[in-house]
C-alpha cells in the first residue's frame, strides 16, 4: 500500500487494511460450498485471477485453505474449524461439557471425546486424557474423522435425517483400517443398529489395537446434538463385542443433557 493509499484511508475514516478484507472475501466465498476452483473463486469474489491465486497460497500456508490436486479444488481447512471450535454461541458446549469429559477420562484412565456432526464427518470439539492411561491421539481439537470410520462420527450420522445419510452415502469412503467400513449396504446395517441400540462401539477400524465407545447427547426436543466418547486400547473396551463402561458413558451423556437443558432455561430467563 503507498503512502497516497494510507492517506486515502485515513481521509476516509476506515481502518479496513485491503489485503486482510480481500482475504476474508475469499474465505466467505467458501460459504455453502465444499470446494472451488481457482476460476469459481474468482468469479465469486470479483478478484482479478493473480490476486486470488496468492490470497488463495496465503491462506493455504496458513491452514485456512486446502488443495485438492485430484479435483483442482480448493476447500476450508483445519485451521477454521479450529477457530469455530472456539466459537461460543447461546451456551458455550464445549465449556458445558468439559467438567463430564474430565471426570469419565479419569475414571477410566482414557481419552474422552465432545464431537458434533458436520456436513458428513464429524469434528472434535473436546479432547480430554488422563495421564495415567495411553492418551490417543489420533483426533485433534478441531480436526475431523470421516464418517464411516469411528465410534461418535457414524454415531452422528446415524440420527441424521434419511436424505441426509443418503447423501454422505454417495460420497467415497476413506478405509483408515482393514477393519474400516467401506460398503455402504454395511454401513446403512450399522448405522440402523445404532439407532436401535443407542450407541457404538467401534472396534480397530480408526486405527489397530483401539477401540472407541460413543453416547449421543440430545437437546430438550430430542434432537442428537453431540455425541459423547471415549476410546482406549481395544482389551479395555470391548470383550466379544461388547463395551465395557456403557452404563457410566450413558449416565455422563445425561449429566451433559441436564446441562444443557439448564443452560438453555437461564438463557431464556436472561432474555425473557
Amino acid at each position: 500500500m503507498t503512502t497516497t493509499d494510507v492517506i486515502a484511508e485515513e481521509k476516509g475514516n476506515t481502518h479496513n487494511v485491503r489485503a486482510v478484507t480481500r482475504a476474508l472475501t475469499v474465505l466467505k466465498s467458501f460459504v455453502g460450498k465444499d470446494g472451488q476452483t481457482l476460476a469459481e473463486v474468482t468469479v465469486a469474489t470479483g478478484l482479478d485471477k493473480g490476486t486470488t491465486r496468492r490470497l488463495l497460497l496465503t491462506l493455504m500456508d496458513n491452514g485456512f485453505v486446502t488443495h485438492d490436486a485430484r479435483a483442482q479444488q480448493y476447500r476450508l481447512g483445519l485451521a477454521i474449524r479450529e477457530l469455530a471450535a472456539s466459537v461460543t454461541g447461546e451456551f458455550d458446549l464445549k465449556a458445558l461439557a468439559l467438567p463430564v469429559l474430565n471426570d469419565i477420562a479419569s475414571e477410566f484412565h482414557m481419552t474422552a471425546f465432545l464431537s458434533v456432526y458436520d456436513k458428513g464427518d464429524a469434528v472434535c470439539l473436546a479432547r480430554v486424557h488422563d495421564m495415567r492411561g495411553i492418551e490417543v491421539h489420533w483426533w485433534a481439537i478441531g480436526g475431523t474423522l470421516p464418517f464411516n470410520c469411528g465410534g461418535a462420527p457414524k454415531l452422528l450420522l446415524a440420527y441424521r435425517p434419511e436424505s441426509e445419510i443418503a447423501k454422505a452415502m454417495k460420497r467415497p469412503m476413506v478405509a483408515l483400517t482393514p477393519k474400516s467400513i467401506t460398503d455402504p449396504a454395511k454401513l446403512e446395517a450399522d448405522l440402523a443398529r445404532i439407532r436401535k441400540r443407542g450407541w457404538e462401539l467401534a472396534v480397530d477400524d480408526v486405527a489397530l489395537g483401539l477401540t472407541a465407545l460413543a453416547v449421543p447427547v440430545r437437546d430438550s426436543q430430542g434432537n442428537v446434538v453431540c455425541s459423547v466418547s471415549v476410546a482406549g486400547l481395544t482389551p479395555q473396551l470391548a470383550s466379544r463385542g461388547r463395551p465395557a463402561y456403557l452404563d457410566r458413558l450413558l449416565s455422563a451423556a445425561a449429566e451433559l443433557e441436564r446441562r444443557l437443558k439448564a443452560s438453555t432455561m437461564t438463557q431464556l430467563d436472561v432474555t425473557g
